[in-house]
């Protein structure tokens, strides 16, 4: 499974102070409400079009070190650190156990991008950095790890195209325990947070069993039950991945609710029959002939008239021109699969069709992810004799 861009992960802001030009990108702004610029901005004056400006290719540049800086802050710990309070950069690198000569620099980038606040010398995070980058928060933006690997993979979409085989590829069975573990536990907290999500964006009322296919650590499951005292939930992973759940799931609100199948939605449907199917991040990893056997599996373990929703970001308009993020996650699944891609809504409304699934129903997230909710049709009763 993939989350990430699937889950919001998303390229940050970077201020106009370290972007450049700030008049450039204003002129780059003004006249195109899609804020990608125009080759026909404005004239000259001569009367004549205004010669073109690198805007876009300037702002795109500009973006990749801010995200690298965040990254860096993320991985060293420095937000969770300074949530003990604000700390000198030699009290600070004595705590993380980093060298002190270096870490100035970082920090002063992560002021530089709105993160850190340094006043007399002593740094103390952003209020977005406290409520989103600090490890054990509820409202923690976690997974280093996995922006990590996402990121070296886009590094690779030339190499990609050039062999035609994903040159940055996912090898989860060569990965160790430890290795996936950490993985999981970094993705813990988003698959928490997606699961509290979706409890606000659909009407749960009557829901009282729940099957999370492919959930990763299980964190969705949790938080669905732990939003309703009467819900229990099941999460069908893979063996390895079900085995490493376990820990986390017993220390997540909620959790105590959920049971672990192991299993391949690939290869069998999961066992019992459930008012709520979810595949997270999950379509997306497979090719389109996997992709429909999954969706069938997991359409055979819901109740009549009961409920699949798929989630992810890589949920295509139908012209294949958006969102953004749908489309820039399309090469990056290139890149880390061999068959994984971005797939339109109607390639999902056409394989929920054939799981007997209909009503179908697409929201479109603010960070360019979507939920596509679709109904299991009801059993059809027989008509009584006369």
């Amino acid at each position: 499974m993939l989350e990430g861009a699937g889950s919001g992960a998303a390229f940050p802001v970077v201020p106009a102070s370290v972007r450049g030009d700030e008049e450039d990108d204003q002129a780059m702004t003004a006249g195109s409400p899609t804020g990608r610029g125009s080759s026909t901005a404005g004239h000259g004056s001569e009367g004549g079009p205004a010669p073109v400006q690198p805007d876009t290719i300037r702002r795109l540049q500009a973006g990749v070190a801010p995200a690298m800086a965040l990254l860096a802050g993320m991985q060293l710990r420095v937000f969770t650190r300074l949530d003990a309070g604000p700390a000198t950069a030699r009290e600070l690198a004595t705590a993380l156990d980093v060298d002190p000569g270096r870490l100035p620099r970082l920090l002063r980038a992560l002021v530089a991008i709105g993160l850190l606040e340094e006043t007399d010398g002593r740094f103390r995070n952003t209020a977005e950095a406290a409520a989103f980058l600090v490890e054990g928060r509820p409202s923690h933006l976690g997974g280093q790890e996995l922006l990590a690997q996402l990121w070296h993979a886009d590094l690779q979409t030339a190499q990609s195209i050039r062999s035609g085989q994903p040159a940055a590829m996912h090898d989860f069975a060569g990965a160790s325990d430890e290795a996936m573990l950490a993985m999981l536990r970094g993705m813990h907290p988003l698959a928490v947070a997606a699961g509290q999500d979706l409890a606000r964006r659909l009407d749960l009322t009557g829901v009282r069993s729940v099957i999370d296919i492919g959930g990763g650590s299980g964190g969705l499951a949790a938080a669905l039950c732990a939003l309703e005292p009467e819900r229990r939930a099941t999460l069908f992973e893979l063996p390895r991945n079900a085995r490493l759940a376990a820990a986390l799931l017993q220390a997540t609100p909620g959790g105590a609710r959920v049971t672990i199948e192991a299993g391949d939605i690939l290869a069998a449907p999961p066992s019992g029959s459930y008012d709520l199917a979810v595949l997270r991040a999950l379509v997306q990893v497979l090719g389109p002939d996997e992709a429909g056997l999954a969706i069938r599996h997991a359409a055979a373990a819901v109740r009549p008239g009961g409920t699949v929703v798929i989630i992810g970001g890589g949920i295509l308009d139908d012209d294949r021109q958006g969102p953004p993020s749908a489309v820039l996650l399309d090469l990056t699944l290139m890149n880390l699969y061999p068959a994984g891609a971005a797939y339109t809504e109607a390639e999902h409304a056409a394989w929920l069709a054939s799981a007997g699934c209909h009503d179908l129903r697409r929201i479109v997230l603010p960070t360019g992810s979507s939920i596509i909710v679709a109904r299991k049709a009801p059993q059809k009763h027989a008509p009584s004799e006369a």
